[in-house]
């Protein structure tokens, strides 16, 4: 169970090192996919032993630097969010340039 569980690390690692925007979306389902069945291995698994210590260690080093990893493609994906809606809101503006309100003209004249 653990070789399976290792195995299955070192596929999401080496994944996750050849991640890349251009096939973002398939690499996140695979991810997706994997990391779950990992999820139900973890789950099932027995107890610490003496014999797996060092495939143990291995699999937590793998571990870290997956967990780095995400985090940065999490961080892209946001960043590539937020233009997105930056973009959107942008080209909106020259769809439709009436749409939003100005208060350019405006003034208040208070009279005693």
């Amino acid at each position: 169970m653990i070789n399976d569980l290792y195995q299955l690390t070192d596929e999401i690692y080496r994944l996750i090192q050849t991640f890349s925007d251009k096939n973002r979306e398939e690499g996140i389902q695979k991810l997706e996919y994997l990391l779950l069945k990992r999820r139900d291995l973890i789950e099932k698994l027995p107890p610490k032993s003496r014999g797996n210590e060092s495939m143990g260690k291995k699999i937590v080093e793998m571990n870290k630097e997956i967990d780095q990893k995400l985090i940065l493609i999490r961080h892209q994906i946001m960043v590539d969010l937020r233009l997105l809606k930056a973009k959107k809101k942008h080209s909106n503006s020259y769809v439709n340039p009436y749409e939003t309100k100005t208060f350019d003209g405006m003034f208040y004249d208070k009279k005693n």
